[in-house]
């Protein structure tokens, strides 16, 4: 047994509690071979001594490895490592269903973290796309569950109703986190940005710089996008300023074909077509916004162009923060601020919360929402007005 690899996973700041800690880093060097089948446990007294647990919480987690058949028990002898039980649950893969690879950087990071930290846990990882829909979703799913997954990491649908998909999954008993999107009434955990404090945030950045109107232009209809502009009103509300809300469609939402075909620029020419409608218009007695927060870069990129197209300077007539932190945004002209969203993060969590769920842990599924990292740069300024 690793004593200092133990002693850490028990004091770690989380919420899992002590006993599921104990529990989850004696079946982690279980499954990664430090305890071997045949080898002795110390003793309960001396557990507790190590890891400055009482003996009740050592005595939990050890009963919870016996139920699960990693230990055996044997009065006057000592608690001993078996060998893993074979059930149809130890095929050791995890199924990964996220929404499209050519998204941005999140979903590739979410994975690469996530992989990382099943592989190390000894699991293998299956990986597929369901292009956003639910209907695809659930063929992904009955695929995975074919090849005897024991795990899923699924990032919730925008088009269709999953919640049959999901059923099915509570009935049999799978395992499941809910990763990059909230869900509403998921009852599984879910691992997600927090995407209300990003709209707050940035529009509060606006407004610090004296912006009194501000626009939001972006997509809605789904929890990224709802929430985003959930925070953009809050932080309106606080100081009593109007909103100035532009909703732009999608020229190709991908539904019915494969959304590699379809790369997210096609978001760029309904928000340079939005911009042209604000900023563009002539002899209006409207107040035009002298800020915007865009719903991300890809918007932002349209509006760049359409400023760039009417004669508007960045930040100096319209300042612009967005979403996502691209490559190319930090390489415009006036480089974008923009916030870096959290895709490592929640894929080592969402590999943590699952792995806690393999261990045996029924406590009710719970959310949790990241923060993104605010990077600025020189697209916003001091109101000129």
């Amino acid at each position: 047994m690793d004593i200092t690899r133990i002693r850490a996973a028990v004091t770690a700041n989380t919420p899992a509690p002590l006993h599921q800690r104990l529990r989850d880093a004696i079946h982690q060097q279980i499954l990664d071979g430090t305890l071997q089948p045949g080898e002795t446990l110390p003793s309960e007294r001396a557990m507790k001594d190590h890891f400055g647990l009482s003996r009740a919480t050592v005595r939990q987690a050890i009963n919870g490895l016996i139920r699960d058949g990693l230990l055996q028990s044997i009065a006057g002898t000592g608690t001993f490592v078996l060998d893993p039980p074979i059930t149809a649950t130890n095929s050791g893969l995890i199924g990964l269903i996220t929404s499209s690879a050519n998204f941005n950087f999140f979903y590739p990071q979410l994975a690469s973290s996530f992989n990382q930290q099943m592989r190390e846990a000894g699991y293998g990882l299956l990986m597929s796309l369901h292009e956003e829909r639910a209907d695809v979703l659930d063929q992904m799913v009955t695929e995975m569950l074919q090849q005897s997954v024991v795990a899923l990491a699924i990032t919730p649908t925008r088009y269709g109703d999953m919640s049959d998909t999901m059923a099915r999954l509570r009935r049999m008993g799978i395992p499941v986190v809910l990763i990059g999107r909230k869900a509403q009434n998921a009852r599984f955990d879910v691992i997600a940005t927090d995407n209300v404090d990003i709209g707050y945030r940035a529009t509060k950045h606006l407004i610090d710089l004296g912006h009194r109107h501000i626009a939001y232009i972006g997509l809605l209809g789904y929890s990224t996008g709802d929430d985003r502009l959930a925070g953009y009103r809050r932080a309106l509300e606080e100081e009593n300023l109007p909103p100035h809300i532009y909703q732009i469609q999608e020229m190709n939402n991908g539904v019915g074909q494969n959304n590699d075909d379809v790369p997210r620029e096609h978001l760029a020419e309904p928000a340079k077509i939005a911009a042209h409608q604000i900023w563009g218009i002539k002899g209006t007695t409207l107040p035009q916004p002298t800020a915007a927060f865009c719903f991300n870069d890809i918007v932002a990129m349209g509006v760049y162009k359409a400023l760039r197209d009417l004669n508007r300077s960045i930040p100096q007539d319209v300042s612009l923060v967005s979403v996502d932190n691209l490559i190319a945004v930090s390489h415009f002209e006036v480089p974008l601020s923009t916030f870096a969203l959290p895709g490592e993060a929640i894929g080592a969590r969402s590999a943590k919360a699952l792995l806690r769920r393999l261990a045996g842990d029924k406590s009710p599924g719970e959310t949790i929402l990241l923060p993104a990292s605010f990077i600025s740069r020189a697209s916003t300024a001091r109101c000129a007005d």
